[in-house]
């Protein structure tokens, strides 16, 4: 045929029926991981946090650091569980004097406070108060990219915190000078997740306090680190981190919390 009579044949159309096939076998397609992604954000991870905790087998390393500004003692130790986590503690308590218990919390703030958050209150009175380091083991500084090329160790020094927090609560049960039945939990800033996660696992915490901090990760992300990225890249590494870090969504353990006491 000539060039003409290619020019005038009218172009054929695709079939609506072939069209409505190729986008039904689409859908189906991303289905499956529709419904993954909805599997992994909904999913309960009190059990997993509760596993990767273990039961406490050791204490050692112990260090004495020297006193807190209100004259509290403060000691270094190293818990170990029997599933092989390794969790270094601050503990700020009274004066030890036989048979006398004091209630106890376990306190959490930002990465880069770690268990130096013991001795940030100018005060504790009675008060046992222990904090952890982050179970990571990555840099430290991690500006803009640099958060997607160590994503995995992030993420799973972030998964690994609930249960340094449990180990640390199972550790003032068993101290002398702590009454167990008034060991509470305190998240402030970015710690507030992984407070969350914890009481919401652990029923024997009397009571949790949520200092300068809520639920919405995203947003909590984008208000620690918005000033250290590029604002073009804030809203994708938010949403970047706040799905790889669903388990800890503080609003999935409201419920789980409750009727125990609560502060915000």
């Amino acid at each position: 045929r000539s060039f003409e009579d290619r020019q005038d044949s009218p172009r054929r159309r695709p079939s609506p029926t072939r069209a409505a096939a190729a986008a039904l076998l689409a859908l189906l397609g991303l289905a499956p991981t529709a419904a993954a992604l909805w599997a992994y954000r909904a999913r309960d991870y009190r059990p997993v946090f509760s596993r990767a905790a273990g039961t406490l087998v050791g204490v050692r390393d112990s260090t004495d650091v020297g006193l807190a500004e209100d004259g509290k003692a403060l000691t270094d130790v190293t818990l170990v569980s029997d599933t092989g986590l390794e969790v270094r503690v601050r503990v700020r308590a009274p004066r030890a004097r036989d048979g006398v218990r004091h209630p106890a919390t376990v306190m959490i703030g930002g990465f880069s406070t770690g268990r130096r958050a013991a001795e940030i209150p100018a005060t504790t009175e009675n008060l046992v108060v222990a904090s952890i380091d982050y179970p990571y083991d990555g840099p430290r500084e991690l500006r803009g990219w640099e958060w997607l090329l160590h994503l995995g160790k992030v993420r799973r020094g972030l998964l690994a915190t609930p249960p340094a927090l449990l180990l640390t609560a199972q550790y003032l049960y068993t101290r002398q000078d702590v009454d167990p039945s008034r060991v509470s939990m305190i998240g402030v800033s970015l710690g507030v997740p992984f407070a969350a996660a914890a009481a919401g696992t652990d029923r024997r915490f009397s009571g949790v306090a949520y200092l300068r901090g809520g639920a919405d990760i995203r947003r909590l992300y984008e208000h620690a680190y918005g000033e250290r990225t590029p604002a073009w890249l804030t809203p994708l590494l938010s949403r970047v981190v706040a799905w790889l870090t669903a388990p800890l969504e503080p609003g999935k353990y409201a419920g789980d919390v409750a009727p125990r006491p609560t502060l915000q």
